[in-house]
């Protein structure tokens, strides 16, 4: 190997100037200098990583956890929109169930394409949405519900019914965090 090794610098040097063959000494490892660097740079790149995987992680979890979140609120106040605009004003009424936070449910007569009436009602029960028609049992329409009210922004005004919904998903250890706070008012057409 050492015999290879001298012919091919004689090769080298001898088709280059001498100049040449002292600035490109032929190496034969690392130095201790070297190995220790590249050690150092190795340790802290592993010390950083699991930092770095957790926080990425996180960042995703909370990203389909806020998506998740907006996809309920958007389609639980559109459904209470588009109901409450045919809703009969006078038909209004604002309450709670039992244990529930106050002014967390709403009950009022809709008009129905056809002139016929039927009693709707969207109401919190624990930590979901429920719509009940006509009296019948609630269908969930929403879960991760942390809390919906139902006002009246005006006291003069019963036309103009104020919505507000927060919801809530866990993200991260067990973790839990409100990541959607939705408030729409909604002038009753009737």
């Amino acid at each position: 190997m050492s015999q290879l090794k001298k012919r091919l610098g004689k090769f080298f040097c001898g088709s280059l100037s001498s100049v040449a063959c002292r600035l490109w000494p032929v190496k034969k490892g690392y130095t201790l200098m070297e190995l220790m660097v590249v050690v150092a740079i190795m340790g802290v790149l592993l010390l950083a990583s699991p930092r770095i995987f957790k926080n990425a992680f996180r960042f995703v979890r909370l990203s389909f956890a806020r998506a998740e979140i907006q996809k309920n609120a958007r389609g639980s106040l559109s459904n209470i929109n588009r109901e409450l605009r045919q809703a009969q004003a006078s038909s209004i009424v604002i309450d709670e169930l039992a244990g529930m936070p106050p002014h967390s449910r709403i009950t009022f007569t809709r008009y129905r394409p056809d002139g016929s009436t039927r009693k709707i009602s969207y109401y919190q029960n624990g930590r979901k949405l429920y719509l009940s028609v006509a009296g019948a049992d609630g269908k969930m329409i929403a879960d991760k519900l942390k809390y919906i009210a139902f006002s009246y922004p005006k006291t003069d005004d019963d036309s103009i019914v104020s919505v507000s919904l927060t919801f809530e998903k866990e993200t991260y250890e067990g973790a839990s965090k409100a990541l959607q706070m939705a408030v729409e008012k909604v002038r009753v057409m009737n």
